[in-house]
């Protein structure tokens, strides 16, 4: 059995245009910028660089912007990656700290213009608001200007050995008006 990874610490995104997914990820997202590196002439295939943080770390995210050469066919890009064929990114998830800063990020998100690609939802097959997946969490999804998805989420279902934290869903169920003891605790399926 490998080590325990600690999670998620940093993705990277190749990009059409830098300027377009700092202002998304500056202005709508919150982050900083931690380096700005143009490389003349190129480096590689790359043009660009940054490295943005939501974090104390130097990133979280590493943006890449392509030489115009190295740039796909000019058609754009897609959607939302996570309902893409081609290989890449699926999509990046982003915790948040409880509904109230879910529904905050939510209207934050319509105020910037920006359409949802899935939710606002609650992933789970026993709450009373549940879609029936899995995760028992809050989500939403939406994408960059390059068509990568992103999730925000909260309340994540704590689970230990297959089985999912009792006392951490009942308060979940019970902070959002309903009584636990109506709501089934969710299963693993293993």
């Amino acid at each position: 059995m490998p080590p325990e990874l600690k999670g998620l610490q940093h993705i990277g995104l190749k990009v059409r245009d830098i300027e377009a997914s700092l202002k998304f990820y500056t202005e709508v997202m919150g982050f900083h910028v931690n380096e700005h590196l143009r490389y003349d002439p190129p480096r590689n295939i790359y043009a660009a660089q940054n490295f943005i943080s939501c974090t104390g770390y130097h990133h979280v995210i590493n943006l890449s912007m392509l030489t115009p050469e190295n740039q796909p066919d000019s058609a754009a890009p897609v959607e939302n990656s996570r309902n893409s064929p081609t290989l890449g990114l699926h999509h990046m998830a982003f915790e948040i700290e409880n509904k109230e800063v879910f529904e905050e990020w939510e209207a934050h998100i319509l105020a910037n213009g920006i359409e949802f690609t899935g939710g606002p939802v609650v992933h789970s097959p026993t709450h009373p608001d549940g879609d029936g997946l899995w995760g028992e969490n809050r989500a939403m999804y939406f994408s960059d200007p390059d068509g990568n998805s992103i999730e925000l989420f909260c309340d994540m279902g704590i689970v230990e050995n297959g089985i999912f934290d009792a006392e951490q869903h009942a308060a979940r169920i019970k902070s959002d008006g309903y009584d636990p003891k109506d709501v089934d605790l969710p299963t693993v399926t293993l």
